[in-house]
């Protein structure tokens, strides 16, 4: 049977406890009605101890039943462990004391920093490493391996011309530091000539040597629109060198007609004028050839099919 009790104040009949209830009862306060504790409720009775808190504070423990709070940090500030390792605070990250994070953590494995231009790259699944910045215009490539990328002077734009070669002497004229890549090659004669009446025979090499074999080349002289001389070769791109006092002009273009075989065209458009003044008496010498080297071209020579030697004149490359 519900009753009804309207007090002011409770107060146990003997000593300071105050019990309402017993075990098994249900104490209910109304939705809406206050149930005030005025010195708060301890740790020991599910409580915090605590009258009041601060936006942002944080609630730990000080011992087994008394709890603190921590007011809030500054903006970016991270919750540690104090200096004695007794509570926790606030304060700034100290980066120096983090280890170095590897790859597989999400971080880049490289100790002490960055240069400013540093690039960095995978040596395998869970290894970067770093790549100093070039020089001014350098270009990004990769080195002679295909393993790792690496800075390289830019190729000259155009043509390169090689120094210009007297021909006054000797039975070969040979150029052998051809860069790696080229392409394409003229071979410009300056009224060129021979002691005697050889043809002049060019020749094409790579890091095994001048190759003196397996050339298709057929050439030939014309004077006055007459065919006098036509003729092939195994050994090179011939050209007749007429006599000792005409000299050869013009331009022999080599091209690189497909690098994986490294295979070579020659063509030329050369004539004989007679030295010391007479152009009314010139031959047309023309020829085409085809080679296929062992491995990528570097090296080329202009020699004769005897003895005779070189006597007047000079020669020169542009390639790109």
């Amino acid at each position: 049977m519900a009753s009804e009790i309207k007090s002011d104040k409770l107060s146990p009949s003997t000593g300071t406890a105050l019990q309402i209830g017993d075990a098994s009862d249900t104490i209910t306060i109304p939705t809406g009605a206050t149930f005030t504790i005025t010195d708060g409720l301890g740790v020991a009775g599910g409580g915090t101890g605590l009258t009041s808190f601060t936006a942002g504070d944080v609630l730990y423990a000080t011992g087994t039943t008394t709890l603190a709070k921590l007011a809030k940090g500054t903006a970016e500030q991270v919750l540690a462990m104090n200096a004695g390792a007794t509570a926790p605070d606030w304060g700034s990250v100290d980066l120096t004391v983090l280890p170095t994070i590897s790859v597989a953590k999400g971080g880049t494995g490289q100790a002490g920093g960055f240069t400013e231009g540093d690039i960095l790259y995978a040596t395998d699944a869970t290894t970067l490493a770093k790549l100093a910045k070039g020089t001014a215009a350098d270009l990004l490539t990769m080195n002679a391996g295909a393993t790792a990328p690496e800075w390289a002077a830019a190729a000259s734009a155009g043509f390169t011309m090689s120094a210009v070669t007297a021909t006054t002497s000797g039975t070969d004229i040979a150029f052998t530091s051809i860069p790696a890549g080229t392409k394409v090659i003229y071979i410009n004669f300056n009224r060129v000539s021979l002691s005697g009446t050889d043809e002049f025979l060019i020749q094409l090499g790579d890091s095994g040597g001048m190759e003196t074999t397996g050339y298709y080349n057929y050439s030939g002289n014309v004077y006055d629109n007459v065919l006098l001389v036509a003729a092939n070769s195994t050994a090179g791109l011939w050209l007749d060198g007429q006599s000792a006092d005409y000299g050869l002009n013009g331009t022999v273009t080599c091209t690189l007609v497909d690098g994986t075989n490294h295979i070579w065209s020659m063509t030329a458009w050369t004539c004989s004028v007679a030295i010391g003044g007479d152009d009314t008496t010139q031959y047309l010498r023309v020829g085409q050839c085809q080679k296929d080297l062992s491995a990528e071209l570097d090296r080329l020579n202009i020699g004769t099919n005897g003895s005779d030697t070189f006597d007047n004149g000079a020669i020169s490359l542009l390639y790109i």
